[in-house]
């Protein structure tokens, strides 16, 4: 990319029923200090009054799609980043999210000029939910390649905040970007994807990603927590085609199911004990050596102990 280049950013904002939150969404991307600035909301088939509030925001730089019938949460994002997004680089905003730093675009565009071969600026965001907030992390340093981040999963200064990730359009279009229909999509294509150049971690903290009862993230439902683990032998299987050994790469992809399934099996003892072991056993059948690490490192096995006497059943009540 040349100096002189104008590099087209996309704000991709899906949404469905969420008409409390979109027009904070909407006007945190259209107050981005980046010029070269397209925002397209994509709604899929909402039956509240999304289409009205987006009616009421005059700016030429806002694009409307509204789809005749409900695709889901990947498919909506797939949708826009492949028929609607034109933007070289892309950020996804959730429909109930929203930007709190202007120019967090203008900053990331202004890396990826002066870093050739980044696939990907990664800056902070809030969590905030009912009960906590809290500002994700990022490593030390500024620049790693996709296999470094790997090796050093599951640390948390290298998860990747969807809304807080802008990355490139052309390579996203050829990997299959949301092709999983899992809850942890964003993941199973940032990290492939982090696999094809080198990843900027930008100390800036840019948005708020809400959590609450229409979030799956977090989700009690057992099926969707077992189906979400799958996402991690997708992504290190990716890692040996770029030259990680297998051996390595299998026990790193263990460890991160390990990790998530003991964090899944909090999520899933807010149904009771019955439903934590069938959980487990499911683990056990699909993941045995990530299983295996689940038990033998205290952490974990500590908080599977805590999961099957009721613990956070309890304090969920309280």
């Amino acid at each position: 990319m040349t100096e002189g280049h104008d590099i087209k950013v996309t704000v991709m904002i899906p949404t469905y029923n969420q008409a409390d939150y979109l027009r904070e969404a909407i006007d945190s991307a259209l107050a981005q200090t980046y010029e070269y600035l397209e925002v397209v909301v994509g709604d899929d088939a909402s039956i509240d009054a999304t289409s009205e509030i987006v009616a009421e925001i005059s700016d030429p730089r806002l694009r409307y799609v509204k789809r005749p019938f409900n695709i889901g949460r990947t498919e909506n994002y797939r949708d826009l980043l492949y028929r609607h997004a034109t933007g070289e680089f892309v950020v996804n905003l959730d429909g109930d999210d929203f930007f709190t730093d202007p120019d967090f675009i203008t900053k990331g565009v202004s890396i990826i000029r002066s870093c050739p071969g980044l696939v990907m600026v990664v800056a902070r965001a809030t969590t905030k939910s009912q009960t906590e907030k809290y500002v994700s992390n990022i490593p030390d340093h500024e620049v790693a390649t996709g296999m470094q981040i790997l090796k050093r999963l599951p640390d948390k200064r290298y998860f990747l905040m969807h809304m807080a990730t802008l990355y490139a359009r052309k390579p996203a279009l050829e990997i299959g970007f949301y092709r999983s229909s899992e809850i942890s999509s964003d993941w199973e294509s940032l990290y492939r994807l982090s696999l094809r150049g080198t990843v900027y971690f930008l100390d800036r903290n840019v948005g708020v990603w809400r959590i609450h009862g229409t979030n799956e993230t977090g989700t009690t439902d057992p099926v969707k927590q077992i189906e979400n683990l799958a996402i991690w032998p997708a992504i290190y299987s990716d890692a040996v085609v770029f030259g990680m050994g297998s051996v390595l790469a299998n026990f790193l992809s263990a460890r991160c199911i390990a990790f998530f399934a003991k964090q899944g099996c909090v999520s899933v003892s807010l149904r009771g004990n019955l439903v934590v072991m069938k959980f487990l056993r499911e683990v056990f059948r699909r993941h045995r050596f990530a299983a295996l690490l689940l038990l033998i490192t205290p952490v974990y096995s500590l908080r599977v102990i805590l999961c099957l006497f009721g613990y956070y059943r309890l304090k969920s009540v309280r």
